[in-house]
Parts: C-alpha cells; sequence; structure tokens
C-alpha cells in the first residue's frame, strides 16, 4: 500500500488572519496617547511575538505595526520600505524647528501612497507658524488627506488656518491642540482664564462655534466636517463657561470681556453676529475641549504677535 498521504491542517484566509491582528493591536494600549513630542504606539514586545509565529503572521503583523509611523525629521521619511506605500495610513511627525530658519527642510510624504491622516507635533517654545508648509510636498498625497492633527502651534492665528486650507484640500476632520487661542475682537492670540474650571468639552452643532475669521479661512475646506479644537488655561478670569454659555464663547479673552460687553447691547449683538456666521459647506461639528495650565508655562512669542496681528489688521481692510 502507497504511503497514506499527509493530513493538510486547515488554514484561516489571510483577510481573516489580517482582521484578528488588526483587532489584537487595537486593545493593546498606547504609550500616552495625549502627549506631544512622544509616539503613540503601542510597545513593539507587545507586537514581536506575532512577527515570530508564522511567516504570513509576521507580514500581517509589520503591516499593522506600520499603519502609523512615527517620524522625529524629514530623512526618516527618505529611506522607508517599499511596502510601507500600502501599509502606512497616519503619518505622526515631530519638527522641532523653527520657522526662522532661511531654507527649511521639506517633509516628503512621496513613499505614502495610501495615507488618510497626518499629525504633526511641532516645539512650542519655538517660532514655528510657517512650519505647515513643509508638510504639502508632493501635492497629491497631500490633496488626498482627509485628517489633519496639529499640536502646539505657537501663534495659532487665522493665517495658518489659511495655510491649513491651501495645502490640504480634501480634510474632513481637523483637530488643533495649543496653548492660545485667537480672540476675534483684538485680534490676538491669547492665553484663556476663565472664573472657574470649564466643562470638559463645549459642541457647537447649530452655531459655527469658531473664531469667525477661521470660518472664514476654513471655507474653501468643501469635505470638512469635524473641527476639534484643544486648548490651554488658566484660572482667575471673568467668564464661567460651567454656568452658562449664552455668549457662544469662541476664544474671546477677557480684556475684550471686560471692556466690550459692559454693554449689554454690544454683547447681544456680537452673540447675533455668531449665530450668522457663514460656515463652511460641510461643517457639522466644532468641538472645544480645555487643558489647564499656568501662565508661567505659556510661550508667547511677542514677534509673531506684533507681525502677524499686523497681517491679520492688513486682511480685513481688504476684506
Amino acid at each position: 500500500m502507497s504511503e497514506p498521504a499527509r493530513i493538510r491542517r486547515p488554514q484561516l484566509p489571510t483577510e481573516l488572519l489580517r482582521d484578528i491582528v488588526r483587532r489584537y493591536t487595537e486593545t493593546l494600549l498606547p504609550r500616552a496617547p495625549a502627549k506631544a513630542k512622544q509616539s503613540y504606539k503601542p510597545l513593539w514586545r507587545d507586537v514581536e511575538p506575532l512577527t515570530l509565529a508564522s511567516k504570513v503572521l509576521r507580514q500581517l503583523a509589520l503591516e499593522a505595526w506600520f499603519e502609523v509611523y512615527y517620524a522625529q525629521s524629514p530623512d526618516d521619511l527618505l529611506n522607508v520600505w517599499p511596502e510601507f506605500g500600502q501599509w502606512t495610513r497616519e503619518l505622526h511627525c515631530v519638527e522641532l524647528g523653527t520657522d526662522l530658519q532661511i531654507r527649511p527642510v521639506q517633509w516628503n510624504l512621496r513613499a505614502f501612497r495610501r495615507l488618510r491622516k497626518l499629525r504633526v507635533d511641532f516645539d512650542a517654545a519655538q517660532s514655528n507658524a510657517m512650519l505647515l508648509m513643509r508638510f504639502d510636498h508632493p501635492r497629491n498625497i497631500a490633496a488626498q488627506l482627509q485628517e489633519l492633527e496639529v499640536h502646539d502651534v505657537s501663534w495659532p492665528s487665522p493665517m495658518v488656518l489659511r495655510l491649513i486650507s491651501q495645502a490640504f484640500p480634501g480634510l474632513r476632520t481637523l483637530k488643533l491642540s495649543q496653548d492660545l487661542i485667537w480672540c476675534n475682537l483684538c485680534n490676538i492670540c491669547r492665553f484663556a482664564t476663565f472664573k472657574d474650571h470649564p466643562p470638559e468639552e463645549i459642541v457647537y452643532e447649530k452655531v459655527v462655534g469658531l473664531p469667525k475669521h477661521y470660518a472664514m479661512y476654513l471655507m474653501p475646506l468643501t469635505k470638512l466636517r469635524i473641527v476639534q479644537l484643544t486648548i490651554g488655561y488658566g484660572l482667575g478670569g471673568l467668564k464661567s463657561l460651567l454656568q452658562n454659555n449664552d455668549m457662544l464663547w469662541t476664544g474671546e479673552c477677557d480684556a475684550c470681556i471686560d471692556m466690550m460687553f459692559a454693554e449689554r447691547d454690544f454683547e447681544s449683538e456680537w452673540v447675533e453676529r455668531k449665530r450668522a456666521t457663514e460656515r463652511p459647506p460641510s461643517l457639522k461639528c466644532v468641538r472645544w475641549r480645555f487643558r489647564h495650565k499656568n501662565l508661567e508655562d505659556v510661550v508667547v512669542d511677542l514677534e509673531d504677535e506684533l507681525e502677524i496681528s499686523g497681517g491679520q489688521d492688513e486682511d480685513e481692510d481688504d476684506a
């Protein structure tokens, strides 16, 4: 009799294995999801055992691991594996430079053909408001991005929003996390202060819920649906958002509230102007989140304040 045929073990389809691996990596705890300038991917030691189990699992584990690629310099994007063009959906870049450099280095996104999200962490101690111009190459990759998350822009004036709308026209979600916020009354970036701790989140759906100049420069983003602003705040201010938000607060500073809102007629008129503000075509929701900070820990670039607020005045005159 011939030797019995070897029994073949049943094999799971690759697509099912891919789903299992992805779900496993999603259950792993991130290292520091809210901490800027650090990777929030799970530890490699939690993923490595999968790469040792079999050839198929090694491929799928690497694919899941590099779905998010963490880069600490533009050089990290130049010599990536060819597979990253298929694997990587999210790029997390740490840019510690300054926009005062004469010849800034471009971050080249060419290798990441299926990129959907870009996260950029800046150094809040550096003048960096114009550095987003380093991330729009090549244009076809930047244009396909659906989500942008930016941390620690030193001077978040409306000019930053204009850069974003020009560089990333396909955005559906925009998340900005920063110490300062633009006041549409005095046209300067300010550190917000409140009478008491604000709620964890304020959500605007029926009104725009953005500083007017932010909304204006986001108008070209026809697919934008969600904007999330996370800002620093301190205590000792005049306004309490915890008790009520009848003024539909969108960044107004204490000095302007004290001086201009003393007249009830002005406050009513200001709120009505907010209700009438035109919104980007597809915008559904604006979320404000707050993180408590001490004022002495906040870096304010006075040169940016003078230069950009002056430029904003010129834009308003032109409008």
